[in-house]
């Protein structure tokens, strides 16, 4: 396992169906860390309950292990989602934890209007909401790894968000 930033993100969870580890391409481990930092900080920030906290902590790690190739893929968090199951790595969480976790992770790549509408079916609607809007915006902030202009702003969710370019830049510069 590997300890990047005090975090264990292990490269293992991002080997690909066909073998190929994918733990050090633009959605492997190095990214997987800046968006957990984002996610935290943010989650600080915002003085999400502790809960909340250890939901965004585990969505932020496998939030793209199911990942097949980098390019546009609509399903790739269900299918994180699917390997979270899969590889066991819930086994030991709260349920209540585990329902946003894979919430989050399963829905952060998709319509967020559809997302909405699922979470009415959750424990907690409001949390499960905002804990999928922080990972939402924390992946969102790692866009600047693709380059200048790949971070739309305009997209964030949080006023505190958009407050994070710089730091964005900075953890960029620090992790990868």
């Amino acid at each position: 396992m590997t300890m990047t930033a005090n975090i264990p993100i292990d490269p293992v969870w991002f080997v690909r169906p066909d073998g190929r580890d994918a733990s050090r391409t633009i959605h492997g481990v190095a990214h997987a860390t800046r968006v957990h930092i984002h996610a935290l900080e943010l989650a600080e920030t915002l003085d999400m309950a502790p809960w909340e906290r250890s939901a965004l902590h585990y969505a932020a790690m496998w939030h793209d292990i199911g990942r097949t190739h980098d390019g546009v893929d609509y399903y790739h968090g269900a299918k994180s989602a699917g390997k979270v199951v899969g590889l066991g790595l819930h086994t030991d969480l709260d349920p209540v934890i585990l329902e946003a976790v894979l919430f989050a992770v399963t829905h952060h790549c998709g319509d967020e209007t559809h997302a909405e509408s699922a979470a009415l079916r959750s424990h907690d609607p409001e949390a499960t909401l905002r804990i999928f809007r922080v990972l939402k915006d924390a992946d969102a902030l790692d866009r600047v790894r693709l380059g200048r202009g790949d971070l739309e702003p305009s997209f964030l969710r949080f006023e505190e968000s958009w407050a994070r370019i710089d730091r964005a830049w900075e953890l960029l510069r620090e992790i990868s």
